[in-house]
């Protein structure tokens, strides 16, 4: 794992891939869907489709963790506690009413004939 993590990050070319697609984008080849290309524009339509609800990706945790040069080469499993928000299943999920809980801002924009959709 830590060597496929170091090839990803030592090259730009598949870090930005894996910032875009994530694992998805470095398993199919990276060459990504081209039909996602729609999704991306119209917010779906794609492969993935599913009305342009994308699943966020969340906040990567960064967590100092003091380990020795040997631990590293020989392997070495070490435990530690993660505090991270939870849905509360009382409350529920509240959706963003400026996106509609796309990530997303959606508008369209009537001119004549002509229809034009922005995303933002």
């Amino acid at each position: 794992e830590i060597t496929r993590a170091y090839e990803v990050l030592s090259d730009s070319e598949k870090r930005a891939k894996y910032d875009r697609f994530g694992e998805e984008g470095l398993e199919d080849g990276g060459a990504g869907d081209p039909s996602d290309i729609f999704e991306s524009f119209f917010g779906g339509g794609g492969r993935r489709g599913g009305g342009g609800r994308r699943r966020q990706k969340t906040k990567d945790v960064v967590q100092p963790l003091k380990v020795t040069l040997e631990q590293l080469y020989n392997g070495n499993t070490k435990k530690m506690a993660i505090t991270r928000q939870v849905i509360d299943k009382k409350k529920g999920v509240v959706s963003c009413t400026e996106c509609d809980g796309r990530g997303v801002k959606v508008e369209v924009i009537r001119m004549g004939p002509m229809i034009q959709q922005m995303q933002s």
